[in-house]
């Protein structure tokens, strides 16, 4: 695959709060940080607009499948993520268009205090990208302003409750216990796949793709051949309102590769892991490096640059799916340009069966 080792960072707000939190959480939880940051939010607001955003938290229940004319998102309590646009799949929370300038930045600073600098730029440029498909035209709601940030539960340095912020491509969940966070599950994606921001190219999801190739490439053969997935796979099988499920043991253990090539997929995990705050990714990450044994890589489609393809990790404590979209016969297809489908059009998901929505906090 082309390097997709852009800098550029398009959306509005800067990376500058994000490394700064960032640095902050490295010296223990990022609780108080979050916790300070929603609670300036809300300062920001009148009582009409803390209604719609604080949700009652439903405590340890299992999300379900909401259809809005067909197009699914996942319900928690009454808060809704998917990969859909707003105007496909309503979301409860405030709209970013909807927001004074200060608000906004107020929203975003909470973001930031709950992800790394990395992870921070990437939802910027998820939502940047988006911006470009919107300039394109589309007979849908998309754009930087057509995303919504959710508090489900009162933010509270002690009690469970969840930072919901999403949009098209955009589902990210973070939730809060203690000293205890978790991203499980979130939805990132994106189309285009690439654009040109600040004379830069910009590839929101490009550490997961190179990575994703630059590990199959890696495989001899006869690991590919195990790694290869048969009947194919084209689409997220675990995607919105699939709470609960796991996906059997499928492709190359962990125990059945190199050094290096564990290396790899330990870093293509921290892809997903690694948006999260870096203590609570550290923490995760161990545990992930340590189950790598028990790990499975599994993929379906070519291995030829820019492909059309369909991989998964499984593990005891997450699994990982990412599937280009339309060119393999799963999910929606696409028009030309940045409208195009296949490796332009990005799903991927990340879920952990034993902890999703927080429901694994001791």
């Amino acid at each position: 695959m082309a390097a997709c080792g852009s800098t550029s960072d398009s959306a509005s707000t800067t990376a500058t709060a994000a490394s700064s939190t960032s640095a902050s959480a490295a010296a223990g939880s990022a609780t108080p940080q979050i916790v300070t940051a929603a609670e300036a939010f809300l300062a920001t607001l009148d009582s009409s607009a803390t209604s719609k955003l604080v949700l009652d938290h439903p405590g340890d229940t299992t999300a379900t499948a909401k259809s809005f004319s067909g197009r699914v998102g996942e319900q928690f309590g009454t808060a809704v993520w998917s990969n859909y646009p707003i105007s496909d799949v309503i979301r409860q929370g405030l709209r970013l268009g909807d927001l004074s300038a200060a608000q906004r930045k107020a929203a975003m600073a909470v973001l930031a205090s709950a992800l790394s600098a990395d992870g921070y730029t990437k939802v910027q440029r998820i939502m940047a990208a988006d911006q470009v498909l919107s300039d394109s035209g589309t007979n849908y709601e998309c754009g930087q302003d057509n995303y919504v940030i959710t508090f489900v539960g009162t933010p509270s340095k002690t009690d469970r409750w969840m930072l919901e912020f999403g949009g098209h491509h955009l589902g990210l969940n973070v939730t809060i216990e203690g000293d205890q966070q978790t991203m499980a599950p979130t939805l990132t994606g994106c189309q285009p796949s690439s654009f040109t921001g600040d004379g830069a190219t910009v590839h929101p999801l490009g550490i997961e793709t190179d990575t994703a190739f630059a590990l199959s490439t890696a495989l001899s053969d006869a690991q590919f051949a195990t790694a290869l997935l048969t009947p194919a796979v084209t689409d997220l099988v675990l995607g919105p309102g699939k709470d609960g499920q796991k996906l059997a043991a499928a492709g190359i253990a962990g125990s059945a590769m190199t050094a290096a090539q564990r290396a790899l997929l330990l870093k293509l995990a921290g892809a997903w892991i690694g948006m999260l705050n870096d203590t609570a990714a550290a923490t995760q990450l161990a545990l992930i490096e340590k189950d790598l044994p028990d790990t499975y890589f599994a993929w379906s489609g070519e291995t030829k640059e820019d492909s059309s393809v369909y991989f998964r990790i499984t593990g005891p404590s997450l699994i990982i799916e990412y599937a280009d979209q339309g060119s393999m016969g799963g999910g929606p297809g696409g028009g030309t340009g940045v409208q195009a489908g296949g490796a332009n059009h990005i799903h991927t998901v990340y879920r952990d069966p034993t902890n999703e929505y927080g429901r694994g906090f001791a």
